[in-house]
């Protein structure tokens, strides 16, 4: 977010205003002043409703990384981060959905019991990074998701997600893609380390079988396909990759031909 931007972050039952780093101006209010705050009314009582969803007494109020932050000049939210904070049931009403214009969206390290992926996520077709790692989501990732064609970042490691590889190829954004301590499975789609940015791949921790396919097209820079049950070529595709600079393999049942250079 650039300087202009302001940031909202809530404070035991206040909410507190703070300019961005072009100005040290710190307001307190305890309802909207929107004469001092960049978001609209409406947006405030939307993120207000959001957190009131949820059990927030885990919430480090003293963390000024948490909160959310508006558009200068729409007044319409467009990053939205609570990590360590909310515990309890999202929700496929909840009010986060109202954000259509979010870019950036962080609800990691919260502790949502119980729940399965809303489908709603995909009409946040604005987001560009989407982190909802250290959940406790369970289920399938929704075929939603492809709606999410602005994606550069996503982040799912350290859920229970299970079903087959996610439906993320057509979103050709996308740079960083973590799938970490999950539950999926099945074969990785040819087409994925083809992607045109895709430079972060980790797939560690699941029950991803079959090969890997390759292109010496490949952007990959980062790799990690250590602990699930590949079976077949692996090492000589990842050969391909003149990109790579790390490389994680390990517990996988292959061997490591002295000649190859990876």
């Amino acid at each position: 977010m650039s300087g202009s931007h302001l940031r909202l972050r809530f404070l035991s039952l206040l909410l507190l205003c703070c300019v961005s780093s072009s100005t040290s101006s710190l307001f307190t209010f305890s309802y909207p002043v929107l004469d001092l705050v960049a978001c609209r009314s409406h947006q405030i009582q939307a993120f207000t409703q959001f957190k009131n969803e949820f059990d927030t007494h885990r919430c480090n109020h003293s963390d000024h990384s948490n909160g959310v932050w508006c558009d200068n000049s729409t007044g319409v939210v467009t990053k939205l981060q609570l990590n360590a904070c909310l515990s309890g049931t999202l929700n496929p009403n909840s009010s986060l959905f109202w954000f259509h214009q979010l870019r950036f969206l962080n609800l990691s390290h919260n502790n949502f019991t119980s729940t399965s992926f809303p489908s709603e996520f995909g009409n946040l077709n604005k987001v560009e990074v989407l982190d909802l790692s250290f959940n406790s989501f369970t289920g399938q990732v929704p075929s939603s998701f492809s709606n999410l064609s602005q994606l550069t970042e996503l982040h799912l490691s350290n859920n229970q997600l299970t079903g087959g590889f996610p439906q993320v190829q057509n979103l050709t954004n996308l740079s960083h893609l973590d799938f970490e301590n999950n539950k999926f499975s099945g074969t990785v789609p040819s087409s994925l380390l083809m992607m045109p940015f895709l430079s972060y791949l980790n797939l560690y921790g699941n029950h991803f079988t079959g090969s890997i396919e390759v292109s010496t097209s490949s952007k990959l820079e980062i790799l990690y396909l250590g602990l699930n049950p590949f079976e077949g070529q692996i090492l000589e595709p990842i050969s391909k990759l003149i990109n790579l600079k790390r490389l994680e393999l390990s517990f996988l049942n292959i061997s490591y031909p002295l000649d190859l250079k990876i």
